[in-house]
């Protein structure tokens, strides 16, 4: 039996504050994961960066930023911005997809683009 998995993805979106930011986790039961981190090397140039990702039971949610701790996915080339989460894409079963994409909706104070069929923000 196929399981069936719908995306959605957000462009650099913000919460305004940390707590609004967890509001959003705790209403969907996701918790943090280690970061995953990645390793750029083009001729001279290298640099690494984080994705932070938050899992719940069928739902997972990546953001280039950790709007908790305000630590950006290049570490060192910003200050810290609590509530600030970047990119955002979200997998996972359609219901619970759809649930996270309206909390988060409502939560947040700004976002510049919202894709609701592809995580191809951040992925």
């Amino acid at each position: 039996m196929r399981t069936i998995r719908r995306e959605a993805g957000f462009d650099l979106t913000t919460f305004g504050t940390a707590r609004n930011f967890q509001k959003v986790l705790n209403e969907n039961k996701l918790t943090p994961r280690k970061p995953i981190v990645k390793k750029v090397h083009v001729g001279s140039y290298r640099a690494s960066y984080r994705t932070y990702v938050w899992k719940g039971k069928g739902l997972e949610m990546r953001t280039g930023n950790n709007p908790i701790t305000g630590a950006f996915s290049s570490q060192g080339r910003r200050p810290r911005e609590k509530g600030y989460a970047s990119y955002i894409g979200i997998k996972g079963q359609p219901r619970k997809v759809t649930k996270l994409v309206k909390t988060i909706k409502m939560a947040t104070g700004n976002i510049k683009g919202f894709n609701p069929k592809e995580s191809e923000f951040i992925w």
